[in-house]
């Protein structure tokens, strides 16, 4: 599958390089970072017990505030979203 990612300069540049130091082609190198990265979400996510204290259950109201409050933030443009 293709997708387009915008990344910053620096990051871009910088994984560049680092890809042509090792000899890999750069999507290589993205797909190696992706899946390094999703192997150690899935780590962190199945060693729960780790938590502290569990989440607090939430009523049905403050999940409903919880959640319009999520999307609410979604909604604002940062300046760095907005087009050129």
């Amino acid at each position: 599958m293709k997708t387009t990612v915008e990344l910053p300069d620096d990051l871009f540049r910088e994984a560049k390089a680092t890809a042509a130091r090792r000899g890999t082609a750069l999507k290589e190198y993205f797909r190696e970072a992706v899946a390094e990265k999703l192997a150690k979400e899935a780590r962190w996510s199945s060693r729960s017990e780790e938590w502290p204290v569990p989440p607090m259950p939430l009523s049905p109201e403050e999940r409903r505030r919880f959640d319009e409050a999520i999307e609410e933030a979604f909604e604002q443009i940062e300046p760095d979203d907005e087009p050129f």
